[in-house]
């Protein structure tokens, strides 16, 4: 259910993620919502297109209730309601005054990523993980530095992992993996071409892919068979990429943790085992 204190916020974040039928309702309300909190149920379903009882359904997703109750919602913070912003920095904003802005902004993103992935789907994450011999992880430029960072977890937990950043060794990685092993493919816009030619020799050899992404209609998403989804506040334009990072880095850190406990004892030797190594490469004081 979307948090009622930023229902707008929500509504343009979360815009990619919803169906044909619930992304038209969705922009009659940004696009006007005086005008959408005067209409009945009759005519919101003749403007938009749509049937009665798709409305409920969306209202029910929105509030958790019924039309009536949506559009009362609309109607209490429509005062506040505003067109985003390029960014919520002011000239005038001094450092700690950023510091605070960005700390509401990053915890509404990791709020909204959490809302976007299901139970069910983090669990089948998991146990895929868990259950693959070899772990092969994609990204390129702003999503290598999330594949990096999964990369680098897993590692920590004893699985047998390796991050492919050479967009011609992605293809030529993914040749050599088959039906036991997994392949992790992160791309914020899901259509990085090199991203997508590694996952694409993948799914020929049969190997599993989870994709990790914001745009659930994107190629990537259409070729995994579990998908990540990751996005922002919604707040401003010039927040979205660093949010999304953020965003990502958020899930993978759950992910990793819950893998620990999973894991269980085996898991925690494997985690101090893998410190003490790192550990040797410090300057004793």
């Amino acid at each position: 259910m979307v948090n009622l204190e930023n229902l707008f916020q929500k509504l343009k974040a979360n815009l990619a993620f919803y169906s044909s039928v619930e992304k038209r309702i969705a922009d009659l309300i940004l696009a006007d919502p005086k005008t959408f909190i005067s209409y009945s149920m009759a005519e919101l379903s003749d403007v938009a297109g749509v049937s009665q009882g798709s409305i409920n359904n969306f209202a029910k997703k929105m509030v958790n209730s019924g039309f009536t109750d949506l559009k009362l919602q609309i109607a209490q913070q429509m005062t506040e309601f505003s067109p985003k912003p390029f960014s919520l920095i002011e000239r005038g904003d001094g450092i700690k005054d950023v510091l605070q802005k960005s700390i509401h902004e990053v915890t509404t993103a990791f709020s909204n990523t959490a809302e976007l992935n299901g139970e069910g789907t983090l669990q089948r994450v998991v146990d895929i993980i868990l259950n693959a011999r070899n772990i092969d992880l994609y990204g390129i430029m702003q999503s290598g530095i999330i594949a990096t960072d999964f990369y680098s977890q897993l590692m920590q937990l004893g699985l047998s992992a390796k991050y492919v950043n050479d967009v011609l060794m992605c293809p030529v990685s993914a040749s050599m993996l088959n039906e036991q092993d997994l392949v992790i493919a992160i791309s914020t816009s899901g259509k990085t071409k090199d991203v997508l030619d590694g996952v694409k020799i993948a799914k020929k050899n049969g190997v599993t892919v989870i994709g990790m992404t914001r745009n659930p209609n994107s190629p990537l998403a259409k070729l995994s068979d579990e998908v990540l989804l990751i996005t922002s506040s919604g707040s401003s334009i010039s927040t979205n990429t660093p949010e999304i990072r953020l965003s990502a880095l958020f899930l993978i850190d759950s992910l990793c943790a819950y893998l620990r406990s999973k894991l269980g004892d085996r898991g925690e030797e494997r985690y101090f085992k893998m410190s003490e190594i790192l550990n040797t490469h410090s300057v004793n004081d």
